[in-house]
C-alpha cells in the first residue's frame, strides 16, 4: 500500500504566462495525489490571470522573485510544499513520483532536472567555461556542485532516472519539507530583489543555503516534468544595465554563499579569493574578446563596472547587517 502524504502548492507569477500557466494548473489538478491547497503568489500591481481551473487561491504579494518565493510557506498547513514557477507541466503521477524519490533518498528537498545542463552543445560549454567558469564533470555521484569561485559544475553523464545529491538546482520546481523551507529564512535574502528580475541567481542562493545549513537536497533526472518556457539566453540582446547587474550578482553570490561563511578560516578565505580572482580574470578576458568581435564595449565595461559596484556594496551597512547565511546546524 502506497504511503499517503499531503502537500500544498505555491506558485509565483506576474500573471502573464497565459497558456503555459493553464497547462500547469490542469496538470496539477490531474495528479494521482492531488494538492490540498494551491496558493498563487501574484506580484503586487499585476492583474489576476484569467486562467482558473479550480481551487487556486490568489495572494497579493510584494513584487520581487525572492519576496514571492519567500512567501511560499505562508498559510501552508501541510508537511510538504511544492514550490513552482508558473510554466511547469507535470505528468499525472509527477508529484507522487517526486515524493517517492524524495523519501527513498531521505532528502529534505527534491528538484526535477528541468534545465538539462548535461545536454548542452559543446560550443556553448566552451563559452560557459571561459565566460562563467561553468563546466561538466564525469559522473561522481553528485548533480551540481558549487566551487570555491562561486560557479557551478554539473554532472555530464547521470544515469537514467538518477536521483543525486546536489548543492543547487533549477528553481522552476521543487518539493520541500515545509518546516525546512521555513527554517532557512529565505526572507533574509529579500535584498536580492533590488536587482532586476533575471539578473541574479536567487534560486542558486536558495538551494545552496539549504545545503550549507545541513539539509539534504537532491535532483531527480528524467522525471517527465517540463519547463514550458525554457527559452535561450542570448547575451547579445542584453542591455548594458542588465549585463552590469549580472556581473554584480556573480560577485555578491560568491561573497555571501562561499566567502563570508560563519567559521571560515583565514586560509580558506585566501583560497576563495584566489579562486574568484582567477574566475574574474577569465571572465574579463572573454568579455574583452566578445566586445572586440561584436564591436561593442558594453560586455567588457559592464563586467568591470559591475564588479566594482559589488565590491563597494559589501561595505554598505545594509549588506553588512544581513544575518549570516549559515543559520544553525541541523540536529
Amino acid at each position: 500500500m502506497k504511503e499517503k502524504f499531503e502537500y500544498s502548492v505555491a506558485i509565483r507569477t506576474v500573471g502573464k504566462a497565459g497558456e503555459k500557466y493553464l497547462q500547469e494548473l490542469r496538470s496539477l489538478h490531474q495528479q494521482t495525489v492531488k494538492p490540498k491547497h494551491i496558493f498563487v503568489h501574484l506580484a503586487h500591481g499585476f492583474d489576476r490571470p484569467k486562467e482558473q481551473v479550480g481551487m487556486e487561491e490568489y495572494i497579493d504579494t510584494p513584487r520581487g522573485l525572492v519576496h514571492q518565493r519567500a512567501a511560499s510557506c505562508e498559510k501552508v498547513d501541510t508537511e510538504y510544499l511544492l514550490i513552482l514557477d508558473d510554466d511547469i507541466y507535470f505528468p499525472e503521477d509527477g508529484v507522487e513520483k517526486l515524493y517517492e524519490k524524495m523519501k527513498a533518498s531521505q532528502a529534505d528537498c527534491i528538484a526535477p532536472d528541468t534545465f538539462h545542463n548535461h545536454h548542452t552543445p559543446w560550443k556553448r560549454r566552451v563559452i560557459d567555461f571561459f565566460a562563467h567558469g561553468q563546466y561538466g564533470r564525469k559522473n561522481d555521484g553528485w548533480a551540481i556542485k558549487i566551487g570555491r569561485n562561486g560557479t557551478f559544475s554539473y554532472n555530464l553523464n547521470p544515469d537514467q532516472g538518477a536521483v543525486l545529491p546536489t548543492m543547487s538546482a533549477p528553481g522552476t520546481a521543487c518539493l520541500v519539507k515545509t518546516q525546512v523551507f521555513r527554517d532557512i529564512h529565505y526572507e533574509d535574502e529579500q535584498w536580492i530583489d533590488q536587482f532586476p528580475a533575471g539578473t541574479f541567481g536567487e534560486d542558486q542562493v536558495m538551494f545552496h543555503k539549504m545545503h550549507l545549513n545541513g539539509y539534504q537536497v537532491v535532483m531527480a533526472y528524467d522525471t517527465g516534468i517540463l519547463h514550458l518556457d525554457a527559452g535561450t539566453n542570448n547575451i547579445k540582446e542584453k542591455s548594458y544595465s542588465k549585463l552590469m547587474y549580472r556581473a554584480m550578482s556573480l560577485y555578491l553570490t560568491w561573497h555571501r554563499c562561499c566567502y563570508q561563511l560563519k567559521g571560515k578560516s583565514i586560509g580558506s578565505k585566501m583560497l576563495d579569493d584566489m579562486a574568484y580572482i582567477t574566475r574574474f580574470v577569465n571572465g574579463l578576458s572573454t568579455r574583452f574578446c566578445y566586445s572586440l568581435f561584436l564591436c561593442s564595449p558594453k560586455f567588457f565595461t559592464a563586467y568591470l563596472v559591475g564588479h566594482w559596484k559589488a565590491k563597494r556594496m559589501i561595505h554598505q551597512k545594509e549588506y553588512k547587517n544581513l544575518p549570516n547565511i549559515i543559520i544553525s546546524k541541523k540536529k
